[in-house]
């Protein structure tokens, strides 16, 4: 658990975090010398459960709320701090506008400063909080009364935040690890070290890292948390990382240590979901911003879609100056350039947006739906926990059971492109039969490259069709089921030459030929369109045998080999064929694997073949 401090500037966290845990904030020489936060500070507190809690002291400072913002981040518990001598201040409005922005989810308002003001004067602040604490989105329970200097509500104010440890947010081991840095630092036999919250997942020591944006990439060393070594993270902690073969220069505040092998991108383009803050004007064009994710912060161009709604929510991209990384479901901050001030924050839509596409929202499956379909080549399946801030296993059972989505190897499509894809490769066939009746179909292949689509997509539309019935597949061709080629004069063009052909028996005409004999330009055509119907068969380019002709020459096979050795002398002198057309033959039953070749003799395997059925 997560326990962050918010409020005006003097107004006694550090003081509070110090009482409570007994462990000194202000590190720095210049914090002790002014008297003021500068930096963040972390602690840690027992809780009365046992389980320790990760406390993070943030700077009230007006200047300082790019620092505030980092160390609210992670918050699951934020204790809102104000002064009874003071009550609320500027700095506590802008706090809380941070706390709520980024989705603290519970807090506890504490009046700090009590043993200062007499009663009537603490009653009076106290309830101005719980009236200004009672509008917020946070979830906080009723203002605790304190003083750090004698000890008074202290051990109230533990037993408060131990009771709000159930409501703390979910962060799941089985997510990507990521640990947005707030603090590297060097150590002697360590080397570099960052600290921050793991946000989600789990790392252990040895492990592979990168740190993002940059991409250097090194080893786990060691982990700690609470001061005490361990073997691995858990989610939802403080932790130190030693990192081995990453240098010092390599990561900042604003850096996050993911996987090495997990799929993360930092972004330059995010599509987003903005609330503005209340009072402020929804911007109508181009507006500069300074955003902060995670303990991140960089400038940008804030770009609206549409009109904002009447509570000031509206759809819009980011356009950063510098590689940032978030995920989809990030929350972040934004403030104006000049004067800088909070105006809003909002919600990650999409972490890596198509150029010429506009943003959308939705229910878990609706949102992968919609990162999809945005994407007319999907997108890698091991990409989606990052889009979509889903844990991959909720992912991967949302993506299972959405109509909508079709998994084509390792990637997630749109099953509308899948099926929009293989209505396009029915309409080029039908568009072939058109131009080439007499074809008995187009070419596997050039219907593949025609799709218009790679490989992997191009064979999903392709079997898209074939299990819906709008092609058929015939060894290298593909045909609308039920077709038929057919050539000008139709049947009984191709029957007068099948009976030209038939009648010449073991010595038809080639099709040059046959051409002049019929005057056909396109007998060519004629004789595809009766080999495809089976009543003639090929045996050589351009001459074609009867399947009367074809049974002849096979039973002459099986009575002059026997089973055994083919001699071609007396198969000859048997049919009177000349070699032109009995090698032809010989090589068209060794294809057909009625003959077995062994080097200038044949051998029949007369079992291949049962009379009449020679294949097409």
């Amino acid at each position: 658990m997560i326990i962050g401090t918010a409020g005006h500037i003097d107004h006694g966290k550090s003081a509070l975090v110090e009482a409570l845990t007994g462990q000194p904030m202000d590190r720095l020489p210049a914090e002790r010398r002014r008297g003021i936060t500068l930096d963040l500070g972390f602690a840690s507190l027992p809780l009365p459960g046992g389980e320790l809690a990760g406390v993070v002291d943030v700077p009230g400072h007006e200047d300082l709320v790019r620092t505030m913002a980092a160390g609210a981040s992670g918050m699951d518990l934020a204790l809102l701090v104000v002064a009874a001598d003071e009550g609320i201040m500027p700095q506590t409005e802008e706090h809380l506008l941070v706390l709520e922005q980024l989705g603290v989810p519970c807090g506890i308002p504490v009046i700090t400063k009590a043993d200062l003001v007499q009663d009537d004067w603490r009653e009076l602040v106290s309830a101005e909080v719980a009236a200004r604490t009672a509008a917020s989105r946070v979830r906080f329970t009723a203002p605790m009364a304190v003083s750090a200097r004698t000890g008074a509500g202290l051990a109230d104010l533990a037993a408060a935040i131990g009771a709000q440890a159930g409501h703390r947010r979910e962060r799941r081991r089985d997510d990507l690890f990521r640990l947005p840095v707030d603090r590297v630092f060097t150590m002697s036999g360590a080397g570099t070290v960052v600290t921050g919250t793991a946000w989600s997942g789990s790392v252990d020591t040895g492990a592979e890292v990168r740190i993002l944006p940059g991409g250097a990439v090194g080893r786990v060393r060691s982990i700690e948390s609470h001061g005490v070594e361990t073997e691995r993270t858990s989610p939802g902690t403080r932790i130190a990382l030693a990192l081995a073969g990453i240098a010092r220069g390599e990561v900042s505040r604003g850096s996050s240590v993911v996987a090495a092998g997990a799929a993360w991108r930092p972004s330059m383009r995010i599509d987003v979901e903005v609330d503005l803050a209340p009072g402020v004007r929804a911007p109508t064009r181009r507006t500069r911003v300074l955003v902060d994710a995670g303990t991140a912060e960089t400038g940008g161009w804030l770009v609206p879609r549409g009109q904002a709604t009447p509570v000031s929510c509206l759809a819009g991209r980011l356009s950063l100056d510098r590689p940032m990384l978030v995920r989809g479901g990030d929350r972040f901050l934004l403030r104006s350039a000049s004067p800088v001030r909070v105006i809003g924050g909002g919600v990650v839509v999409d972490p890596e947006p198509p150029p010429r596409s506009r943003p959308g929202s939705g229910s878990e499956a609706g949102r992968i739906a919609m990162l999809v379909a945005r994407r007319k080549l999907g997108v890698p399946e091991c990409e989606v926990p990052w889009l979509t801030g889903l844990p991959p296993r909720s992912a991967t059972s949302i993506i299972e059971r959405e109509p909508e989505l079709a998994r084509v190897g390792d990637r997630i499509v749109a099953r509308r492109v899948v099926s929009e894809l293989a209505g396009r490769m029915r309409a080029s066939v039908a568009d072939f039969h058109r131009l080439h009746p007499s074809e008995q179909g187009m070419s596997l292949e050039t219907l593949r490259r025609s799709a218009g689509a790679p490989p992997w997509l191009a064979e999903a539309g392709l079997q898209d069709a074939v299990a819906g019935g709008e092609i058929a597949i015939d060894g290298s061709l593909v045909r609308i089921p039920g077709f038929r080629p057919k050539v000008a004069g139709g049947d009984a063009i191709v029957a007068d030459v099948v009976g030209r052909i038939d009648a010449a028996a073991l010595t038809p005409p080639d099709a040059k030929e046959l051409g002049a004999i019929t005057g056909r330009a396109d007998i060519a055509a004629v004789l595809r369109v009766a080999a495809a119907e089976g009543l003639i068969v090929a045996v050589e380019r351009d001459r074609y045998f009867s399947r009367r002709a074809l049974d002849t020459f096979v039973t002459a096979l099986q009575e002059l080999g026997e089973g055994g050795e083919v001699r071609i002398p007396p198969l000859k002198e048997r049919l009177g064929l000349s070699r032109k057309f009995l090698i032809p033959l010989l090589e068209w039953s060794d294809r057909e694997g009625l003959t077995v070749r062994q080097g200038d003799t044949r051998r029949a395997v007369t079992s291949r073949y049962a009379g009449g059925a020679v294949s097409k």
